[in-house]
């Protein structure tokens, strides 16, 4: 692992000047953890997330199982936009 002690840049993030080492100790293990850790948060909370959702597909299927197949409740036919409204129709609750 290359390590620097000094680093002189320019105004455009060109490398004027640099100083440093190559070290190949104990340390150098724990060093790269923490690189590594944060650089794969992203498909750690991918992999979390398609575990989460597999999961709960699988909890609803069994329920599904278990309850069978849905009834679709039949939906009220909504107004007719041509026709003008009524005081009869709003106030009688008999008619359909």
């Amino acid at each position: 692992m290359k390590v620097y002690t000094k680093i002189i840049l320019d105004k455009n993030n060109n490398v004027i000047y640099e100083d440093s080492y190559d070290y190949n100790g104990s340390i150098l293990m724990t060093m790269g953890i923490h690189y590594t850790f944060g650089a794969n948060k992203g498909n750690r909370l991918m992999e979390k997330k398609a575990k989460r959702e597999k999961k709960l597909a699988e909890k609803k299927a069994k329920r599904q199982a278990k309850e069978g197949p849905k009834k679709e409740v039949e939906k009220e036919k909504p107004l007719d936009v041509t026709k003008p409204l009524s005081l009869d129709f709003l106030t009688n609750p008999d008619k359909e």
